[in-house]
């Protein structure tokens, strides 16, 4: 195959080769660019819980993590994971990621919602007054108990066990307060249980923590609540995590907790999946107080699929741009390549195709032309007639005129050059032949 010498390429051959080639590569390019995921928005929203308290709190410290790659995290209040759940599975409503505790929702009626994994323990929290010592839900048979607002994964957690325990019916009285309220109402003593739900670093639950002649119910059957009640885990309060000095609690605390996961939808940018969890790493990868280091995030048992990006985080990390580079520098680059790709695969083989088009397309002028210089070669060897070699010299010239007329570059002049010397031989070919049949003519006798 000839090198192309792009200089001798004329303005026509660059439109007939060229342009065609560059087309395709652009059409390539833009079906690429309509498939690859557009750029992430810069920003999303995330449906939290009540003002103040464990995942409005938890939803202030993504939302600064997220801050620094210029990602602005709009905060949405609600009464808890039960709302928020509604709220994701709810397309009409603008809502991108939120926390779902585990048992409080149906991932099958919600097929649009993917989890990014567990992020923590929320630990039910009992606490009560007076002389008796409770360690068991059925004993809260008959009191007037706090269980928290319509709405929250509290309440409809506190009711599963409740109703495990035996407890949920009359004469039992269940109360809707919850945070200051609840606490209020337990130190005046018009309730006589509260059940709260989250992290220790709220206002509300150091409170209760330290409230005077509160107690903490230590649950003594919590594992085999953790079998009657879907979503449930088992954890201990460790000896002294309240206050070592003090040696508070006195001794292991046995808590029933749900497991928060992190819930997006499936519209959801990928990069801000990685995004999220990147921060969940941050924030949740210590150690707590019913949790060792490095236990959160995890992809734990989940209500919702886990996503792709999830699973992948949690086998490898994070992408490799995204683990070095600024944010939407990684998102840019991440696009780039993966537009390039397509077109590359398409542009490696036209570096292969386009030279030999381009040498078919000259040498083809040439080959109709040794085409018929073939066939009138072979008409002159087996049906050489006297009288017809005129009409055969013509046929020659008409080749010959033509050959003169093609257009080729340069390079191609070597192979044109030869056409003419074939040309010429079968030329000189005719004249041989005509000399040899006109030899063999009988002589004329005159009478």
């Amino acid at each position: 195959m000839k090198k192309i010498n792009f200089r001798d390429i004329s303005i026509r051959e660059l439109f007939t080769v060229i342009i065609p080639a560059l087309l395709v590569v652009l059409a390539v390019f833009l079906i690429a660019y309509y498939f690859v995921q557009p750029a992430p928005p810069g920003t999303i929203i995330m449906t939290t819980g009540i003002e103040s308290r464990t995942y409005a709190v938890l939803g202030e410290r993504y939302k600064e993590i997220l801050a620094r790659s210029n990602v602005h995290l709009k905060l949405l209040n609600s009464s808890g994971s039960v709302e928020n759940f509604k709220r994701l599975k709810d397309k009409t409503i603008a809502v991108d990621v939120g926390f779902v505790q585990g048992g409080t929702s149906s991932g099958p009626d919600a097929p649009n919602l993917l989890s990014l994994g567990s992020i923590t323990y929320s630990p039910l929290w009992v606490f009560y007054k007076g002389k008796e010592t409770l360690d068991d839900f059925s004993q809260l048979k008959g009191k007037r108990i706090a269980i928290g607002p319509e709405g929250s994964g509290l309440r409809k957690l506190s009711l599963d066990l409740l109703k495990a325990g035996n407890a949920a019916d009359l004469p039992t009285i269940l109360l809707d307060i919850a945070d200051g309220a609840a606490i209020k109402a337990l130190k005046e003593g018009r309730v006589d249980v509260v059940i709260a739900i989250g992290s220790t670093d709220t206002p509300f639950m150091q409170e209760l923590l330290n409230a005077h002649n509160v107690k903490l119910m230590n649950v003594g059957q919590a594992e085999a609540y953790t079998r009657l009640v879907p979503g449930l885990s088992h954890v201990i309060l460790p000896k002294g995590i309240i206050n070592i000095a003090k040696k508070l609690p006195p001794s292991d605390i046995n808590l029933v907790a749900s497991t928060t996961n992190l819930v997006v939808r499936n519209t959801i940018h990928p990069a801000l999946m990685y995004l999220l969890l990147d921060a969940a790493v941050e924030i949740h990868g210590g150690a707590g107080w019913v949790n060792k280091a490095g236990e959160f995030p995890a992809p734990k048992v989940q209500d919702f699929p886990l996503s792709g990006q999830a699973e992948r985080f949690y086998k490898t990390g994070p992408p490799f741009l995204l683990d070095y580079l600024p944010f939407w520098v990684a998102v840019l680059l991440d696009r780039i390549v993966k537009m390039l790709i397509p077109v590359l695969a398409v542009i490696f083989p036209l570096m292969r195709i386009l030279p030999w088009f381009y040498s078919w397309r000259n040498r083809s002028k040439l080959y109709r032309l040794y085409g018929e210089l073939k066939y009138l070669e072979l008409e002159i060897m087996q049906q050489l007639r006297p009288g017809h070699a005129a009409d055969y010299s013509a046929r020659l010239d008409r080749i010959e005129a033509a050959a003169n007329k093609v257009s080729i570059p340069l390079n191609f002049y070597g192979e044109l050059y030869t056409l003419k010397e074939h040309i010429e031989l079968v030329r000189e070919k005719l004249v041989r032949l005509n000399q040899r049949e006109a030899s063999k003519e009988p002589p004329i006798i005159n009478t």
